[in-house]
């Protein structure tokens, strides 16, 4: 099962943070998604910033439903900075590779890179 169809885990107080390995091992299957300071990280650059706005909007609508919530900046009214990491257990988990690949889908599915 690929990383965008598989469902996120609630969070739970015991939850561990992926090994190394882990992590570098699911990176290739989160193409443009990239390492920053132990977050999983990607730029999208848009038009304009009501189309970055939109963007966030839509970014948070879908990561309301899951529960779990990325890191998001615009910057220069035309890039969307978003950044996966699960604070509560100060790493990175498989839900962040879930959500990153999911955004990657919706992404990659619209023109213009809007979702």
């Amino acid at each position: 099962m690929d990383l965008a169809s598989r469902p996120c885990t609630p969070h739970r107080d015991d939850m561990v943070p992926l090994t190394r390995r882990e992590v570098f091992d699911l990176l290739s299957e989160v193409p443009e998604w990239s390492l920053k300071e132990g977050h999983l990280v990607r730029r999208f650059t848009l038009r304009n910033f009501r189309e970055c706005l939109e963007m966030a909007d839509d970014i948070g609508k879908m990561a309301d439903i899951e529960g779990h919530y990325p890191d998001i900046c615009i910057s220069e009214s035309r890039h969307v900075d978003v950044s996966w990491y699960s604070y509560f257990c100060g790493g990175l988990t498989m839900n962040d590779f879930i959500m990153a690949a999911r955004l990657g889908v919706r992404v990659s599915s619209r023109q213009g890179g809007a979702l």
